[in-house]
């Protein structure tokens, strides 16, 4: 069996066992998927963003009423073990308490915490593998996204073994699908297949590479550069597109280069079907990105403590919310109504 022909029937058999839960306009779900909590040592990816975390959640989306769901590889469980996790980190899983005990936390399994999902016969698990949420427009498909792989669903305990036994005490860092590009693409690739072929939208992790209508950055910078061109003839002030554009371009070629031995954009075709959604990850250098559904939008987020960078992205048109007195502060990347998103891949599929 080939290994697309194992990732369609693997996600086909995963999607037919998910349960299925009738989406509510009214209900808010945030998706923050691969923490890696580790123990605090220097092997724990997890400190950087550790208090942005735990304050936006707390002081945030706790008490906006919004579901949290975790969409896999919370904790580093590969690399240590769950009391020492849970020792380091006690104050976040108090915060991941408050939620579950008003029945706001959903756990979703990935392949770095999969020890945790031990399967049911009354299917109550604590930790489940995927979920379908049905909205009156379309249907919502979450899962980590490691099932696309052959490696990942029969092998990952030999990366728990390398990772606990020879990486932990050489103190090297994770080598996850996230460092390479052509392992996100063919991940990216393989969903994209799969929910074009569902018509339905699929809200993944794993790859840590956000994505909103299965864009990346590189392609939202494309299509950016492309709508300032088109609108550049009939300006007022041409200068500042100009200007503008000019920016974009050193950003997509930075990133370029970066893609040099990978695929920055996981398209060669003309129409793209917005089925694919990342939340990337909470170990960025300067902040960390979620997926917020609310009141029938849908919408990638980021989240950054100013103190650490000065950095705007330049594509960006709305203006940081700081969180409260602290130095953190959200700003939406991209935002679409859910209505919108499930035309086009009605009518793009």
């Amino acid at each position: 069996m080939t290994a697309e022909a194992f990732s369609s029937n693997n996600l086909e058999a995963l999607y037919k066992r998910s349960p299925i839960r009738p989406g509510d306009a009214n209900h808010s779900i945030v998706v923050f998927s691969d923490l890696h909590m580790g123990n605090g040592s220097g092997n724990d990816q997890f400190i950087t963003n550790a208090d942005l975390f735990h304050q936006a959640l707390q002081r945030y989306y706790y008490w906006k009423d919004f579901e949290l769901v975790l969409n896999g590889d919370v904790e580093e469980l590969q690399r240590f073990s769950m009391r020492r996790i849970r020792s380091r980190w006690q104050k976040v899983f108090d915060v991941f308490t408050s939620f579950a005990s008003e029945g706001r936390l959903t756990r979703i399994v990935g392949n770095h915490d999969i020890a945790l999902w031990n399967p049911g016969d009354d299917g109550t698990d604590r930790v489940i593998e995927s979920l379908r949420i049905g909205y009156d427009v379309g249907e919502v498909f979450i899962f980590h996204g490691h099932q696309t792989s052959r490696w990942y669903e029969k092998h990952n305990h030999w990366a728990q073994f390398g990772l606990r036994y020879l990486a932990n005490p050489l103190r090297i860092k994770n080598r996850t699908v996230a460092h390479s590009s052509r392992k996100r693409f063919l991940t990216e690739r393989r969903v994209y297949d799969f929910a074009a072929d569902k018509k339905i939208l699929a809200i993944i992790g794993h790859t840590h590479r956000p994505l909103f209508e299965s864009m990346s950055k590189i392609d939202s910078l494309q299509f950016e550069i492309e709508r300032l061109c088109r609108k550049y003839p009939d300006a007022k002030k041409p200068g500042r597109i100009a200007e503008r554009v000019e920016v974009l371009k050193r950003e997509l070629l930075e990133l370029a280069e970066k893609e040099a031995h990978g695929r920055g954009s996981l398209y060669r075709e003309h129409l793209v079907v917005p089925g694919v959604f990342n939340s990337g990850c909470v170990l960025g250098k300067r902040g960390m990105t979620a997926l917020e559904i609310e009141k029938g939008t849908i919408r990638l987020v980021y989240w950054f403590d100013k103190l650490r960078t000065k950095k705007r992205e330049r594509y960006r048109n709305e203006k940081p919310v700081r969180l409260h007195d602290t130095t953190y502060y959200r700003v939406v990347v991209k935002e679409e109504p859910l209505s919108y998103i499930f035309s086009r891949i009605q009518l793009l599929a």
